[in-house]
């Protein structure tokens, strides 16, 4: 009961959900898009063919776990701060999914807890 009067009593709108699907999508892409081009690096340098295509796939990699975590802080509507870190990186892995992301959790902003928008651990209270 005393936790009922503590929790501001906030509408759950779609907006949250939906970005963090687009994140995790994204992000997916971006992880097999990286490893896809870091194996093809592999075989096309194996035959002789045109070297360096490895390090294009490893930053990809990167930019899609980071959007991977970001859409499941987004779904949990937990750390505002790494739901935005997590649509940002979306953009290089796939630019329409990224933007809508991005959009969609900077209108949400209100949803996550208090203490996950300033960047702070401990409760505003």
């Amino acid at each position: 009961m005393i936790e009922e009067a503590n929790m501001v009593d906030i509408v759950k709108s779609w907006k949250p959900i939906t970005s963090g699907i687009l994140s995790i999508i994204a992000g997916m892409i971006g992880i097999g898009g990286g490893g896809l081009v870091v194996l093809m690096g592999d075989f096309v340098s194996d035959s002789g063919g045109i070297l360096g295509f490895e390090p294009l796939g490893v930053p990809t990699i990167i930019l899609g776990v980071v959007a991977l975590i970001g859409g499941i802080f987004a779904l949990r509507r937990k750390v505002w701060v790494m739901a935005v870190i997590g649509a940002i990186f979306a953009i290089p892995c796939m630019p329409i999914l990224g933007t809508l992301a991005i959009i969609f959790v900077a209108l949400a902003n209100e949803e996550f807890a208090a203490y996950s928008r300033a960047g702070s651990s401990k409760p505003a209270g």
